[in-house]
């Protein structure tokens, strides 16, 4: 008889520990959408071994968040994959449905912007600035006006990267004849494009050119996910 009951808990514990991370995924796939402002809810997934005891502690030590397509100041991010660490979530919230408020103590991520989502947002701003591969670096072309008339322009640019603030620097550019243009003409194909209210209050820290794309590091530390605090950062 005991073995039988024995097996019987054994068998609950591995069901609680095999369906839970499903039901602990929604609540906090929900609480980003509201918390972030997210147009659709994203991909939520735990990980970590064993998983019960996190389940018990409420912490959740391996939490991966995919965000696709979501909009910030007109900008569309194509994608963005986010390493959660140290996700609270109470076992009562969880069993009661009514999970409200989720500290997260960092984050890391990669963030993806293709070049036609960025060109498109520069000629949304008005600019002639188009921005594409060049190997390891970024090549930028456009039209400038020198002395009376408009001169098109390509080059090489560097990528600068600052928190919220993608720039993109020519270090030489070249008239269609040939002509290399000086430096103080080159800095007027300058661009700098905002990545402002990216989820989870994510800060960009570096770059690495793709053929069809630019992927960004960034991270983020004592994030709580809480409705109408979007990206609300603790201590």
């Amino acid at each position: 008889m005991a073995a039988v009951i024995v097996v019987v808990l054994l068998g609950l514990l591995l069901a609680v520990d095999r369906i839970t991370p499903r039901v602990v995924a929604g609540q906090i796939a929900t609480q980003a959408q509201r918390s972030e402002g997210l147009a659709t809810k994203p991909d939520v997934s735990l990980g970590g071994f064993p998983f019960l005891t996190q389940v018990l502690h409420g912490d959740y030590r391996d939490v991966r968040v995919d965000v696709r397509g979501q909009v910030e100041q007109g900008l569309r991010v194509d994608q963005l994959h986010a390493e959660l660490v140290g996700v609270r979530v109470p076992l009562a919230d969880v069993l009661h449905g009514d999970v409200q408020r989720i500290p997260v103590d960092r984050l890391t991520a990669r963030v993806e912007l293709t070049y036609t989502d960025l060109n498109a947002y520069l000629r949304s701003q008005g600019s002639a600035v188009t921005v594409g591969p060049a190997g390891t670096a970024i090549q930028v072309s456009g039209s400038l006006p020198i002395l009376g008339t408009t001169v098109d322009a390509v080059g090489t640019a560097d990528i600068g990267v600052a928190p919220a603030e993608i720039t993109f620097s020519p270090r030489e550019l070249t008239a269609p004849v040939g002509t290399a243009l000086s430096p103080a003409i080159s800095r007027l194909l300058t661009v700098r494009v905002p990545v402002a209210g990216l989820p989870f209050n994510l800060q960009l820290t570096s770059a690495t050119v793709r053929s069809d794309r630019i992927l960004f590091d960034a991270a983020g530390q004592n994030v709580v996910l809480e409705p109408g605090t979007v990206g609300r950062v603790t201590g």
